[in-house]
């Protein structure tokens, strides 16, 4: 079979994320950050949809291996709980279900003119909700208007918006602006994946994150009922337990 286009590869992933859901997380505070996606090189995507579990206030979203294949812990757990006829179980795995993000790599700017490189933030990956991630492949598609917004020197910056404090009331934006070049600086081309990868926690430390989360040692889930009920999954659990294992790139 031939290998897909990236414009191909683009309207694929669109059509996924309309069946998926938008997404509510992506670490942007308050307020408008102008950014400008690096380039990655011709024909490969600039975004990767990763896997992530919310774990609560305290911990928050942890990244799953299990993006690439690897083993994960909190993928085991999730797993075990989603198939066991407990109602308590039941309802553990859906507070562990697990989310799409997407991660992109961005140069980020100190005003909103496009001016000033914030060396500090440059060079890292943002996470988008699907709903930005989707607004920005719509505007990589537009070939009439917009196209390549990671071209060197014919691409553009985005102006990412959130409004709101709260998972209820918070809604995110991606504006266009003009084309203009990439700063010769920020020219060289970055290899996504394996940034992607270096975020990406070993499987002893997902086994920590888990036992952590089941345990009911994180932020609100310090409640009395809660952390019986999630005490009670991790018993249940210990049966098939989790074994902390090398992962397979370390084999």
């Amino acid at each position: 079979m031939a290998k897909k286009s990236l414009k191909e590869r683009l309207v694929q992933q669109k059509s996924d994320i309309k069946k998926g859901g938008k997404g509510n997380i992506m670490f942007l505070k308050e307020g408008t950050k102008r950014v400008r996606i690096l380039p990655v090189g011709e024909e490969n995507d600039f975004g990767v949809e990763v896997t992530q579990f919310y774990l609560g206030n305290e911990i928050k979203g942890v990244f799953s291996p299990s993006t690439f294949g690897e083993p994960c812990a909190l993928m085991e757990a999730y797993q075990k709980l989603k198939k066991s006829k407990d109602d308590d179980d039941q309802e553990m795995a859906k507070r562990l279900v697990p989310k799409k993000k997407f991660l992109v790599p961005v140069l980020v700017y100190q005003d909103d003119k496009g001016k000033e490189v914030d060396p500090d933030q440059s060079g890292k990956l943002l996470q988008l909700t699907a709903g930005m991630y989707g607004e920005i492949i719509d505007l990589y598609l537009d070939e009439d208007d917009w196209g390549d917004m990671t071209d060197k020197v014919k691409g553009y910056d985005l102006k990412v918006t959130r409004e709101g404090t709260t998972m209820t009331n918070t809604e995110y934006s991606v504006t266009p602006c003009k084309n203009s070049p990439i700063p010769k600086e920020w020219r060289k081309e970055v290899d996504l994946v394996q940034m992607v990868k270096d975020i990406m926690p070993t499987y002893e430390e997902t086994v920590d994150f888990a036992n952590k989360f089941l345990g009911g040692e994180v932020g609100d889930d310090d409640k009395p009922e809660a952390k019986k009920k999630m005490a009670s999954a991790k018993e249940k659990l210990s049966k098939g337990k989790i074994v902390k294992k090398k992962r397979k790139s370390d084999s």
